[in-house]
Formats: structure tokens, sequence, C-alpha cells
């Protein structure tokens, strides 16, 4: 009875087993795959901005970023920090410029829409903090892009703020400008 379930299983093993026979020669295939994650890059283009001179009232300034991603849709959001004199956040006697937040961050790709309809004006919802630069947030927008399979370009990001004060202090105000993106899935 041993004797036959031993064979029952040797003959099984050469059948199903894969296993190899010498031979003069031979050869073996794998069949092998891989499965390529989504994934995406942001850098910026224009990384210092001139916002050129004001005395008083709203101005805005122009960012280029470049999104890479090996996806169509992708979310972005932007953050605009006050701009703050002499770089300087932590002094308490230096009045900070505003974010003029009814304006919103404007985000333009160079071949990508807002889906849905969506408009390209992203609004403020909520607080920011770069490295004690205070400032706000936007809500994340999806863009679609109308390359096939990808969504590599160029995004254009304006943003504003209000200089109310005809008696601040003159001199060089400064802050940050961040866009942040994920892929949609």
């Amino acid at each position: 009875m041993l004797a036959r379930f031993i064979m029952l299983i040797a003959a099984l093993l050469l059948t199903f087993g894969g296993v190899a026979l010498a031979d003069t020669e031979g050869h073996a295939v794998a069949h092998v795959y891989v499965q390529v994650d989504p994934n995406i890059s942001c850098g910026a283009i224009t990384p210092n901005v001139d916002l050129n001179t004001i005395q008083t009232g709203p101005f805005s300034g122009q960012i280029i970023y470049r999104i890479d991603a090996n996806v169509e849709r992708v979310a972005i959001s932007v953050s605009t920090s006050m701009l703050y004199k002499g770089d300087d956040p932590t002094d308490p006697f230096a009045t900070p410029i505003p974010v003029l937040l009814e304006d919103g961050a404007l985000v333009e790709p160079t071949d990508a829409n807002p889906i849905q309809g969506g408009s390209p004006i992203l609004a403020y919802t909520g607080p920011w903090d770069y490295e004690g630069f205070l400032g706000n947030m936007t809500e994340f927008r999806q863009y679609e892009s109308s390359q096939l399979g990808f969504f590599s370009q160029d995004v254009y990001v304006t943003v504003s703020w209000i200089q109310a004060d005809p008696e601040l202090t003159q001199g060089e105000y400064s802050g940050f400008v961040a866009m942040w993106s994920h892929v949609v899935l």
C-alpha cells in the first residue's frame, strides 16, 4: 500500500511538478511582471519672485511651478504666507502684509483644467505656518491633463496681498508661497 502511494506521488510530480529531465540541452521560461506605481514630483521654476514696489493697495505675484506625474489627474493646493519686514516673522513690532484672502489663489496649468467645470481660483480655507511665516492654505482642487496618460507641465500660480496701512514702515517685506500636489487615482 505504501509502495503504491509513493508511486502515485512520483507520477504526479513528474506530470505536474515541473521536474527537470536530463538531456543534451534545455531551457526554461518564467513569466515576470512589475506594477508601476503612480508618482508625482513638483518644483518651483521661479523660486525667487520680485513683487516690485507698492505704497498701498492690493498687489499680486505669479509663481511658476512644474508638476511631473505618470497619471492624468492631480490635486493641487496653494499656501501663501504674509509678507514680513526684513524676512523676520518674529519681530513683534513689525506689522506683516496680509494675504488678500477674498481673491483666492489662481492655479493655471498649461495643459490641464479643473474637473467637472470647477473654477481655477482656489479659496483659502485655513491657516498655514512655514517656519514661523504665518499665512493661509487653499482647498485642494483636482485638475485633469489633456496629455494622454501623464501630467507633465508648468503650473502658473497667482496670489495676492493687501497693503492697507499708509504708514507701514518702508523696506523689503518677504514671505513664501508653496504649491502642494498629489496624484488622484
